[in-house]
């Protein structure tokens, strides 16, 4: 899968990822996975949304930008929680993509 880092505005944004275990076998976390999209003017458009699992270890989540969506570079975490209490381990990935406006 090629990875896109450009869109232009009423596009389609696919941020998908990938849960490894320690012995780098994809797998699920036990307890969540969500995104937080930002764009540039620092405006939250997704708050910690819930990702669609794919496949095992493998989550989805789809944003779609407007024609009215702020052009320059967004950015984004995943963060996943494994576990709970004092035994929970969370790990966050940060992304980011340019929006510029469509013809």
């Amino acid at each position: 899968m090629d990875v896109i880092t450009k869109f232009i505005s009423k596009s389609t944004v696919l941020v998908r990822a990938y849960v490894y275990d320690e012995d780098d076998a994809l797998t699920d976390p036990t307890t969540s996975i969500t995104v937080t999209i930002v764009d540039p003017a620092g405006t939250t458009k997704v708050d910690n949304a819930a990702m669609t699992k794919h496949g095992t270890g493998v989550y989805d989540y789809f944003y779609n930008t407007a024609a009215d969506s702020v052009e320059g570079n967004w950015v984004g975490e995943v963060t996943t929680v494994d576990g709970s209490g004092e035994d929970a381990k969370t790990a966050i990935a940060t992304f980011s993509f340019e929006v510029k406006k469509g013809l």
